[in-house]
C-alpha cells in the first residue's frame, strides 16, 4: 500500500467519518507501510489525521506486535516530539504497553535499548503541563510507575505531582492517581 492510498483509507468516506471497523480493519492489513503510519501521526496540518494514524497506530501495538515491532525503536526517539494532546493519548496507551511488566518479547527488548531517562523527562513533561488532558495524565502516571523500579527517584516525584493533581483532579484523575499512588507506597 502506498502512503496517498494509506492517507486515503484514513480521511475519506461517505460523510469525511470513519468508523472503527474501516479503521481495525485497516489495522489487521499487513500491507499498511509502518514506517508512513508512523510518520502520519506526526502531520501538523492535519491533526484529524494524524488522530487516526496514531489510533491505528495503538491498534496495531495490541493486535499486532510483530509488525509494531518494526517502528517501535523509531516511535521511542519521536516520542518527544508529539506535540498533538490526542496524538499523545494514543502514544501513550503504546507506551504503557511497552513498559508493562508482561509486555511482550519484543517490547522489552526494545525499551531496554532506548533512552529511557529521555522516555522519562518526556512523560514527566506532559504529566506537568497544565494543558495535558486527563486521559493523558492518567497514562502518564502509569507509565512512569513502570519506570520507578529502575529510576528509585521517580517514586517521590510521581507521589508529589499526583498528590498536586488529586487537589483539584477530575473523577479520572481522582481514581488513577490514588491506585498509583498505592502502589507507589
Amino acid at each position: 500500500m502506498d502512503i496517498q492510498t494509506l492517507k486515503d483509507r484514513l480521511t475519506v468516506n461517505n460523510k469525511n467519518q470513519i468508523r472503527v471497523p474501516d479503521l481495525s480493519a485497516l489495522g489487521d492489513d499487513p500491507d499498511v507501510p509502518m514506517a508512513e503510519l508512523l510518520d502520519l501521526c506526526y502531520e501538523v496540518d492535519h491533526p484529524r489525521l494524524a488522530f487516526r494514524a496514531a489510533w491505528l497506530l495503538e491498534y496495531i501495538a495490541v493486535q499486532h506486535p510483530d509488525r509494531f515491532s518494526t517502528v517501535a525503536g523509531n516511535f521511542l526517539v519521536r516520542l518527544p516530539t508529539q506535540k498533538n494532546p490526542s496524538c499523545q493519548r494514543h502514544f501513550t496507551n503504546i507506551l504503557r504497553r511497552l513498559t508493562h511488566p508482561k509486555a511482550p518479547i519484543p517490547y522489552k527488548n526494545v525499551i531496554h535499548l532506548a533512552d529511557r531517562e529521555m522516555l522519562v523527562e518526556t512523560v514527566f513533561n506532559w504529566l506537568i503541563d497544565p494543558l495535558t488532558p486527563v486521559a493523558v495524565l492518567a497514562n502518564c502516571m502509569d507509565v512512569l510507575l513502570s519506570f520507578s523500579e529502575e529510576f528509585e527517584w521517580i517514586r517521590e516525584e510521581l507521589k508529589q505531582q499526583i498528590e498536586f493533581l488529586l487537589r483539584n483532579g477530575s473523577p479520572a484523575i481522582q481514581s488513577r492517581g490514588k491506585k498509583v499512588l498505592e502502589k507507589l507506597m
